[in-house]
C-alpha cells in the first residue's frame, strides 16, 4: 500500500504510519523513521487524525505543509536528535488530496553498513533504535541489534573462532566435500593439498590468536558436528521435512539434532538436494558424487537455488534456523534474518549481498550457488514459465525471518503436454524471434514449438505475445487463434 500513489486503505501496516501533525511535526515521526529504516522502509503520512476510541483513521491534513518539510530537513539533520540521515531530497513531499494538504516521508530501508538508525532519547541520555512490529515502532531488542552489528561487518563469517579446535570439524563431510569439490573443479591445485591446506584455501580454517588454525565461522557451520555448533549457537537448526497426502505428520524428515549424521550445512544441504531431485522427478546434470548445480533443468535449478540461497544468507545467531518443508501444494523455504535488499531489487537481481560470503564462498566451490545475484530473478521466472502461481517471499520480525514459498502446481498445458520428468529447456525471446528470421514465415504457437523442441505452449504465447507488444512482429487472427509474421 502507498499513500502516495493513492493505493492505500486508511490503516496502518508494517510499511505505513499516520501521524496527525496538527499542531505541528511530531516528535516521534523519528521514532517511525528509525523502525522503518532498520526494517523494511515505509511511508511516514503527516496529516491523518486517529481517533483514540475507535482507533479509526479519517484525513484532516496539515495546516502548511512547505513549513514542515522544512522542520523535517532540519531536524533529520540535527546528530543530537538524529544518528543518521539517509532520505533522499525525494523522500519529503507534499500533495493535497480532497483539498488538504499531507506530508509524506517515504523512509527506504537502510543500508546494512548504515544500521542501527538511532534516534536521541533525552530522557534516558542514550541513542536508541527502533524496529516496525506490524504496525507498531518497538525499541530493538538485544537480538535485534546483534543481527545489525553483524550485518555491518561484511566478512564476519570469515573470522576465526578459537574456542574451537578442528576436532570439531567433522572428516566424513570433508571427504563428501572434497569428492564433490574434485568433480566439480577437478583442474583446481587444492586437489592434491592435504585436509587442513585445502580448508585454508577455502576459508573454512584461519589462524586463532596464538597463531594456530581453528575452524572459521563460515567453517564451523559447514563441516562441523551439530553438538559443536550448538555448543555456540544453541538455537541452531537444520529441518527438512515432507508432508504430503493425508498424513497430518512428516513422512521424510532430515533434522540437524538427530545425532545420526553431521547436521553441518553441506550435509544437509546434499542430503536434501537428492530428495528434492526425487520428489521432482527431473534429475539434475550430476554424477554420484552429488554435484547439483549445472542441471539442465529449470525446474530444478530454481529449487536448488532456493535451498542454496536459504542456506547462505541465514542469520545464524541466537535463533538460526533454516527450514525446508515440501507439501502436496508448495516448497516452503524458511530462515532466519531479514533480507539484505527490498524484495523489488531482489526480484530484478544483479545486485549480489550475502549475509555470510565465507559460507557463499565454500557453497559455490561444489556448485551450490553462483555468486551472481540473480538466484532469486532466476526463480521468478522459472516459476512464471512453468507454474501454474508466481513464487511469494516475505519477512517477519521478531525474530526475523525470510519466506519463499513456491506453489508447485504445473500449468495445465505443461502438466499435460509433457512426460513425467522430461527435461523442458527454457527459451528466450531471441529464440522465438530467430524462427521468423530464418523461415520468413508466419507462425503460429505450435510451429514456435516444433522449432524448438522442449518449450511449452504456454511459455510459446507469452514470447510471441511479448514480441507483438514490443513491435518485433505483427499478428492476425485465423480462427480462435492468433498468426504472427514479420512485417
Amino acid at each position: 500500500m502507498s499513500f502516495l500513489n493513492g493505493q492505500f486503505e486508511l490503516k496502518e501496516s508494517q510499511h505505513l504510519e499516520f501521524k496527525e501533525a496538527a499542531g505541528g511535526l511530531p516528535l516521534d515521526v523519528w521514532e517511525s523513521y528509525s523502525a522503518f529504516a532498520n526494517t523494511e522502509g515505509g511511508e511516514i503520512v503527516l496529516g491523518v487524525h486517529e481517533d483514540r476510541s475507535t482507533h479509526k483513521f479519517t484525513l484532516a491534513g496539515v495546516p502548511n505543509a512547505d513549513e514542515m518539510i522544512d522542520e523535517i530537513w532540519k531536524q533529520a539533520n540535527n546528530s543530537q536528535l538524529v544518528g543518521r540521515n539517509i532520505l533522499l531530497p525525494d523522500d519529503v513531499v507534499s500533495l493535497t488530496r480532497d483539498g488538504m494538504e499531507f506530508v509524506v516521508m517515504t523512509v527506504p530501508r537502510a543500508e546494512r553498513e548504515e544500521k542501527p538508525i538511532t534516534i536521541r532519547d533525552k530522557k534516558k541520555k542514550k541513542d536508541i533504535a527502533f524496529v516496525r512490529r506490524g504496525t507498531g515502532d518497538c525499541e530493538a531488542t538485544e537480538n535485534d541489534l546483534a543481527l545489525m552489528r553483524y550485518d555491518n561487518a561484511r566478512n564476519a563469517d570469515r573470522g576465526p573462532l578459537d574456542r574451537f579446535g578442528l576436532a570439531a570439524l567433522c572428516p566424513e563431510t570433508i571427504r563428501r566435500y572434497r569428492q564433490v569439490f574434485a568433480g566439480n573443479k577437478p583442474g583446481s591445485p587444492w586437489n592434491s593439498d592435504p585436509d587442513i591446506d585445502f580448508l585454508y584455501h577455502i576459508g573454512a580454517v584461519a589462524k586463532g590468536r596464538g597463531g594456530e588454525l581453528v575452524p572459521t565461522m563460515a567453517g564451523l557451520l559447514a563441516f562441523g558436528y551439530e553438538y559443536e555448533i550448538t555448543s555456540w549457537r544453541p538455537g541452531y537448526l537444520l529441518d527438512y521435512r515432507e508432508e504430503t497426502g493425508d498424513a497430518r505428520r512428516w513422512e521424510d524428515r532430515v533434522v540437524s539434532q538427530s545425532g545420526d549424521w553431521s547436521g553441518n550445512v553441506v550435509d544437509f544441504y546434499l542430503m536434501i538436494i537428492e530428495r528434492l531431485k526425487r520428489r521432482f522427478k527431473m534429475p539434475f546434470s550430476t554424477d554420484s558424487t552429488g554435484v547439483c548445480h549445472g542441471s539442465r533443468n529449470p525446474i530444478t535449478e530454481a529449487v536448488n537455488e532456493a535451498v542454496a540461497n536459504a542456506l547462505v544468507h541465514a542469520y545464524y545467531g541466537n535463533d538460526a534456523c533454516v527450514r525446508v518443508l515440501v507439501s502436496d501444494d508448495c516448497l516452503r523455504v524458511s530462515n532466519s534474518g531479514n533480507m539484505l535488499v527490498d524484495r523489488d531489487v531482489a526480484i530484478a537481481g544483479g545486485v549480489s549481498d550475502t549475509r555470510n560470503p565465507t559460507l557463499m564462498r565454500i557453497m559455490s566451490f561444489i556448485g551450490a550457488t553462483d555468486r551472481a545475484g540473480s538466484g532469486i530473478e532466476m526463480i521468478w521466472s522459472v516459476w512464471g514459465d512453468f507454474f501454474s502461481a508466481p513464487p511469494m517471499i516475505s519477512e517477519s520480525h521478531g525474530p526475523s525471518e525470510t519466506l519463499l514459498v513456491l506453489p508447485i502446481e504445473l500449468h495445465q498445458d505443461i502438466a499435460s503436454d509433457f512426460p513425467e520428468g522430461e527435461q523442458r529447456i527454457r527459451h528466450g525471446e531471441n529464440d522465438v524471434l530467430k524462427c521468423f528470421e530464418s523461415t520468413g514465415a508466419e507462425l503460429g504457437v505450435g510451429d514456435v514449438m516444433t522449432m524448438l523442441p522442449g518449450i511449452s505452449k504456454r511459455t510459446a504465447q507469452k514470447r510471441l505475445k511479448t514480441l507483438f507488444e514490443k513491435g518485433e512482429v505483427a499478428r492476425r487472427k485465423e480462427g480462435s487463434a492468433f498468426v504472427y509474421f514479420k512485417e
